[in-house]
C-alpha cells in the first residue's frame, strides 16, 4: 500500500508541476512569440515548483539538465543555458534553508566535511581580490568553476535518507544510460550526418569526427559517465538476487562499456581501470568480482569494440607508460614552478583553460602571465597556492574517506556492494583530475558529491536501523520473563 500511495502522489505531483509549467510556457509563447522563451519559462516554473516541494525531484531535474546540456547548449547557447543548472541548485539550497529554519534543524551541517568545505570556499572567494585577476566577472567565473557543485552535497544528504531512494536513483542512472550509450555507439558507426537538419548540433559535432558524444558536450563526458554506469551496474548486479534483475544490470554494464569505447576517450579508460581496482580492493567476494568483470570485458572486446570501430581504434592505439607519466607529471612540474613564485596563489581563473569559462571571458581566462594547467591538482596549486591546495585536498580526503568507511562497515553484503560501486565511481572522477577532468562537470563530475553524500547518509541510516533492531530485541527478551510470570 505504501508503494502504491507513493506512486500515486508522485504522479499527481508531476502532473501538477508539468501542468503549471506548460501553462506558463504557453503564456510566454503568446506574449513573446518565441519557442525558446516559452521553454525557458516552463523550465523556470517547473524547476522552482519541483525544488520547493521535493528535494528528490529537484536532484533528478538537475541530473536531467546535466545529462542533456550537450543538446540545449548547442542549439541555444546563452547565459540561461549556462546558468540553468546553477539556478536549479539555488532553488534546492533555498528549499533546504527554508525547511531547516522552519524545523530549527540544521543537523545536516554537523559533519566532518563542513569545516574543509567552508575553508576552501572561503579561500576561493578571497582569491577574487588577487591583483592578477583581470576583472570581477572573470574572477566570479573562476570561483564558480571551483565551488559549483560542492553545496549539492547537503541537499542530497537530506533528500536521500533511506535505501529505497538511493536504489531508485542508481537504477534510474543505469536505465537512462542505455539509450545514451546506444546512441553513442550509433554515432561511432554512422557518424553525424543524421544531425545535419540541426545546423547548431551538426557544427558542434565537427570537433569530434570519429568519436561519439551522444547527447553530451564532448566525448570525454560520455566516456566518464559510462565509466560510472559500469561500476554502478556491477554494484546492482551483486545487490539483487533475482536473475532477471541481475541480467538487466549486467546488460547495462556491457552497453555502458560500449559507450565508453565509442567515445574513444583513453582518459575514461584510465578512469574505469582505477575504479575497477578500487572496486576489487574493497569488495568482499573478490573472485566473483573478477569473474563478472572478465565476462563484461570479454563481451565488450568481442562485440562492442567491433561495433564502435572508430572509437575502438582510438582507444586501442598503443600508449607507453612513459607517455602516461609525462602527461600527468608535466603539469605538476609547471605548477610547482609557478607556485614557487606565488605561494599564496596567482588568482582564480588564471591557470584555467578556455573550457572552464563561458563566452567572451574565455579569451582572457587563459592566463596572460602564466601558462594554464590541464590538471586540477596543478591548477589549484597555481590559482590558490599552498593554502588552497591544502583545503581542497582535505575536503576531497574527508569525502572519499567517508565513502570508504561506509563500504567497509556495511553489515549486509548487498548494501556493501552498493557502497563499493559508488566509492569506486568517486575514484574514477578523482583520477580524471590528473588529465584535464573537473568536478564541476554536470554530466559526470556532479556524481562525486552525490555519491559522497549518499554513502555517508545511507551508512548512518543503516546503523540507526541496526541499533533500533537491537534495542527492540533487548526489550522483547526482557518482556518475555515478565509475561511468563503472569
Amino acid at each position: 500500500m505504501r508503494i502504491r500511495s507513493t506512486v500515486n502522489v508522485t504522479i499527481l505531483f508531476a502532473a501538477l508541476t508539468a501542468g503549471v509549467g506548460a501553462a506558463t510556457g504557453l503564456i510566454a509563447l503568446g506574449i513573446k512569440g518565441s519557442v525558446w522563451d516559452s521553454i525557458t519559462a516552463l523550465m523556470w516554473v517547473t524547476g522552482f515548483i519541483g525544488a520547493m516541494v521535493s528535494l528528490e525531484f529537484a536532484v533528478y531535474g538537475l541530473l536531467f539538465l546535466g545529462l542533456t546540456e550537450g543538446v540545449y547548449k548547442a542549439i541555444a547557447p546563452s547565459f540561461f543555458t549556462l546558468a540553468a543548472k546553477d539556478i536549479m541548485l539555488a532553488f534546492m539550497l533555498v528549499r533546504l534553508l527554508y525547511t531547516s529554519l522552519r524545523s530549527k534543524d540544521f543537523g545536516w551541517l554537523n559533519q566532518r566535511l563542513t569545516v574543509p568545505v567552508i575553508l576552501f570556499i572561503g579561500y576561493a572567494f578571497a582569491m577574487i581580490a588577487a591583483p592578477s585577476t583581470h576583472s570581477l566577472r572573470l574572477a566570479m567565473a573562476g570561483v564558480r568553476s571551483w565551488v559549483l557543485w560542492i553545496p549539492l552535497y547537503y541537499p542530497v544528504y537530506v533528500a536521500f535518507n533511506n535505501k529505497a531512494r538511493v536504489v531508485r536513483l542508481l537504477q534510474t542512472m543505469c536505465l537512462v544510460s542505455m539509450p545514451v550509450a546506444a546512441y553513442g555507439i550509433y554515432q561511432s558507426i554512422m557518424g553525424y550526418e543524421h544531425l545535419r537538419a540541426s545546423v547548431e548540433l551538426f557544427r558542434h559535432t565537427l570537433w569530434y569526427t570519429g568519436r561519439a558524444i551522444s547527447i553530451f558536450n564532448a566525448p570525454s563526458y560520455l566516456g566518464n559517465f559510462c565509466a560510472l554506469v559500469i561500476l554502478v551496474s556491477l554494484g546492482l548486479t551483486l545487490y539483487y538476487r533475482g536473475m532477471v534483475r541481475r541480467g538487466l544490470f549486467f546488460g547495462t554494464a556491457v552497453l555502458a562499456a560500449g559507450g565508453l569505447i565509442a567515445s574513444g576517450t583513453r582518459g575514461s579508460l584510465l578512469g574505469i581501470s582505477v575504479g575497477l581496482v578500487v572496486f576489487l580492493l574493497l569488495a568482499r567476494r573478490k573472485i566473483l568480482i573478477v569473474a563478472i568483470v572478465a565476462l563484461v570485458g570479454l563481451i565488450s572486446i568481442n562485440y562492442m569494440m567491433a561495433a564502435a570501430e572508430a572509437g575502438g581504434e582510438r582507444i586501442g592505439k598503443p600508449i607507453t607508460p612513459q607517455i602516461v607519466f609525462r602527461r600527468i607529471s608535466h603539469p605538476f612540474r609547471q605548477a610547482l614552478k609557478q607556485v614557487s613564485e606565488y605561494p599564496l596563489g596567482y588568482g582564480v581563473a588564471t591557470g584555467v583553460g578556455s573550457g572552464r569559462i563561458y563566452g567572451g571571458l574565455r579569451y582572457s581566462a587563459g592566463a596572460r602571465e602564466i601558462k594554464w594547467i590541464e590538471n586540477e591538482f596543478g591548477r589549484v596549486l597555481t590559482e590558490m597556492g599552498l593554502p588552497g591546495l591544502f583545503f581542497w585536498l582535505w575536503m576531497l580526503w574527508v569525502a572519499t574517506r567517508g565513502a570508504i568507511a561506509a563500504a567497509r562497515s556495511a553489515r549486509d553484503n548487498a548494501d556493501h556492494y552498493l557502497f563499493v560501486s559508488m566509492t569506486a565511481g568517486m575514484f574514477v572522477l578523482l583520477s580524471q583530475l590528473l588529465i584535464g577532468g573537473a568536478l564541476y562537470d554536470a554530466a559526470a563530475g556532479i556524481y562525486f558529491w552525490i555519491f559522497a553524500a549518499i554513502t555517508v547518509r545511507l551508512s548512518k541510516t543503516l546503523k540507526e536501523e541496526q541499533e533500533a533492531e537491537k534495542r527492540l530485541a533487548v526489550e522483547v527478551v526482557e518482556e518475555e520473563p515478565l509475561a511468563a510470570s503472569h
